[in-house]
């Protein structure tokens, strides 16, 4: 079998075959077996060629996670639509310019985001009530009767998605993957994380970023459960709901797990969680030593980026602690080396651009030549992170090139200075950028969150540095604050940290 001979649309078909009575999806009150999931995928898929929705024809999706989403994502790859994966987190000029620049046949919206297409050429929108139940148009529509079931649409390099990056450097980019690629990073992560048909995914990162979408396509490669977690569930109703359904794996970042701590984790002597996923760069290892140890669950790191469908490396817990601020080891359907800027392998230890290769890897971006080929023409995705690999094939993430700091004429890697804080017991967070400077034309500054009750002085600070890293690379400024901004994943949002101003207060 090929890499084109299967799609997230044959996992499907496999699982309604193989699995067809288990559940597939669990949505408040609505539970789907894999029979059901398919039989509605295929009823929206002819109501979509009904409504003259081609092969290539851009759909929208602006809904909350759930069947529906599920649902409408699967429609579309099995006539060869794009599925557009709009961010509702956005404002309404930023929906319209995606929705713009994607030239879009049709939009399923939520109600509740009526006002992010204010501004939108969204062609013809169709309401999805969240709270669907058994009733409305959509759920009329999904539960049609059609004489012959629709085939998956096979076509080699076949976008499934067009998933927009954040737009860090510049308007956003519309990533387009193909089904057979969103299958490999399926499988991929299901292989690593040894899933199987039992398992049950607590699905609380939204589908409309890769995260969250990676996990629910290796359910659809293992035969095991999503179980959606409401948009409006707080921490306690989200926990409740790990232990009603004996949720077995999730990827739960610090935003959501530490508030779990004062909320009865663990009840009756069980913590359903079996698999924690957390993000490169997460900090002190030992920080998530109560999950291990107190809730009995599974801590796991990786990297990854939305051009290859999500995470392109893992490390589990114990080789978090052996090595210190690594991203682990490629996943089983991707290469990793590190480039320089002429598109040289370099050898192990040396610093250069991380660079993937594999069947996940995107098709390009959407409409934008120029953008692709600089990601692409090397014959590896130039992913624009800076890292280095050791002699055990070990990866180890330095920053974004973007974000690197040039200070008297020297490279800083934030993730550098970033470590230093992290061995600090009385820090909780910290994260540096590079600031101007008149002399050395860049200087670090570093903005440092204290653990409660832990004092600090920027003093104790510049001397706990001293030996542990370059003088041109220890922070000249410092800043406390009570949080640092950071998205969803829990990615360090440095560019904002960079625009805030520098204070002589805050000299080091």
């Amino acid at each position: 079998m090929s890499a084109h001979d299967f799609s997230l649309d044959t996992l499907l078909k496999a699982c309604a075959t193989q699995h067809a009575t288990r559940e597939a999806a669990v949505d408040g009150a609505q539970r789907l077996t894999y029979a059901q999931l398919d039989a509605r995928v295929d009823a929206l898929a002819h109501w979509l060629m009904e409504r003259r929705i081609k092969p290539g024809d851009r759909v929208a999706i602006l809904l909350t996670d759930g069947a529906p989403y599920l649902t409408v994502l699967l429609a579309c790859g099995r006539i060869g639509a794009i599925a557009v994966l709009l961010n509702w987190r956005l404002a309404p000029a930023e929906i319209a310019w995606i929705a713009n620049n994607a030239e879009l046949s049709m939009t399923f919206a939520n109600p509740r985001f009526a006002n992010l297409l204010s501004e939108a050429e969204a062609g013809e929108v169709i309401e999805v009530d969240e709270h669907h139940g058994a009733s409305g148009a959509f759920e009329t529509i999904v539960t049609a009767t059609h004489a012959a079931p629709l085939a998956p649409d096979l076509t080699p390099d076949r976008p499934l998605y067009m998933m927009y990056t954040s737009g860090t450097t510049g308007r956003p980019k519309g990533c387009l993957q193909s089904g057979a690629a969103v299958a490999s990073s399926a499988m991929g992560f299901a292989v690593r994380r040894g899933f199987t048909k039992d398992e049950r995914l607590l699905s609380i990162n939204p589908l409309f970023h890769v995260v969250g979408m990676q996990q629910i396509a290796a359910m659809l490669a293992c035969g095991g459960c999503s179980v959606f977690a409401g948009r409006d569930d707080d921490n306690a109703a989200v926990l409740d709901l790990l232990h009603r359904e004996g949720c077995t794996t999730t990827s739960a970042f610090p935003t959501i797990c530490f508030p779990w701590l004062g909320m009865e984790p663990v009840r009756e002597g069980i913590m359903p969680l079996t698999n924690y996923t957390g993000g490169a760069g997460m900090g002190k290892p030992q920080m998530y030593d109560f999950i291990e140890k107190d809730w009995d669950a599974r801590v796991v790191g990786g990297y990854g980026q939305t051009e290859v469908c999500g995470f392109a490396t893992f490390i589990d817990y114990g080789d978090m602690l052996d090595h210190p601020n690594s991203i682990g080891w490629t996943m089983p359907h991707l290469e990793m080396t590190i480039l320089d800027r002429e598109g040289n392998e370099l050898p192990p230890g040396e610093e250069g651009e991380i660079c993937l290769r594999g069947p996940s890897v995107m098709l390009g971006y959407w409409r934008n030549p120029e953008a692709t080929e600089a990601a692409l023409g090397h014959g590896w995705l130039r992913t624009g992170d800076l890292g280095k690999m050791d002699s055990q094939g070990l990866g180890y993430l330095l920053g974004r090139e973007k974000e690197l700091i040039k200070t008297g004429g020297e490279n800083v890697y934030p993730a550098e200075v970033d470590a230093v804080f992290a061995e600090m017991p009385e820090v909780a967070d910290a994260g540096c950028c590079g600031v101007p400077d008149k002399q050395w034309g860049e200087a670090v500054k570093a903005f440092v969150v204290l653990a409660p009750d832990a004092e600090l002085s920027r003093e104790e600070i510049t001397a706990r540095f001293k030996g542990k890293i370059a003088g041109y690379k220890r922070p000249r400024y410092i800043e406390f604050v009570d949080q640092l901004p950071r998205d969803p994943i829990g990615k360090l949002q440095r560019v904002e940290l960079s625009a805030r101003p520098v204070t002589s207060d805050q000299a080091a």
